[in-house]
């Protein structure tokens, strides 16, 4: 699959963005809630990490998924910031609807109100609960009230108790964000079903070596 971190401009466009302020890789000053899809596209957000990557733009939902275009499922981050815009749930299932991606998608988010809005527009939807140290509902208490398809857990909150538990209850375990090659092994000995990585092509190659 690939992550994909989603949130609405000023102007009510879902961008693909993961930063709430625009200072770490736009080099500008802001929130992305604050601009409007124009402002945003003129943004370079690939300079600072590498020459290569300059002249990288900002992406609408739509534009990402004309790339995926069937060739990968995708998970959607979907970030709603206070005071920021509102409707961004009906205009992601209104755009996975439309690239028929619905079956192929799965919905998560740490604000669980989003959660519960998505489940009763998309009664069928694939939802992940997103879960750190520190929230004050037990994760599997959340995915129980919104049916959750699977618990995203933050390495530091993963244990082989709750791996057990979230498999008796149908609730698939997913654990971020897993980088060292080590991590991986470790977490697939525990039983988890899916690690989330900024290089999959690691975690590959640790697929290979079990088979």
């Amino acid at each position: 699959m690939i992550e994909m971190d989603c949130q609405l401009s000023k102007d009510g466009h879902v961008v693909v963005f993961h930063d709430e302020r625009l200072n770490r890789t736009a080099k500008t000053s802001g929130w992305v809630k604050s601009k409007n899809l124009q402002q945003l596209k003129k943004l370079d957000i690939g300079a600072w990490l590498k020459k290569s990557f300059k002249g990288e733009r900002i992406l609408t939902l739509e534009e990402a998924m004309e790339i995926v275009a069937g060739k990968a499922d995708v998970l959607l981050d979907i970030k709603t910031i206070p005071k920021g815009p509102l409707g961004i749930e009906l205009k992601i299932l209104f755009t996975l609807s439309h690239y028929d991606y619905f079956e192929r998608a799965l919905l998560s988010s740490f604000d669980f109100r989003t959660l519960q809005r998505i489940r009763e527009l998309a009664p069928d939807a694939r939802i992940g609960i997103l879960y750190r140290k520190g929230m004050k509902e037990e994760p599997l208490q959340l995915a129980w009230k919104v049916r959750a398809h699977s618990l995203h857990l933050h390495k530091d909150c993963i244990s082989r108790d709750l791996i057990e538990q979230a498999g008796e209850l149908g609730v698939k375990t997913l654990v971020w964000t897993v980088n060292e090659v080590s991590e991986m092994e470790k977490f697939l000995a525990l039983g988890v079903d899916g690690i989330i990585s900024d290089f999959p092509e690691k975690f590959w190659k640790v697929r290979q070596r079990k088979r």
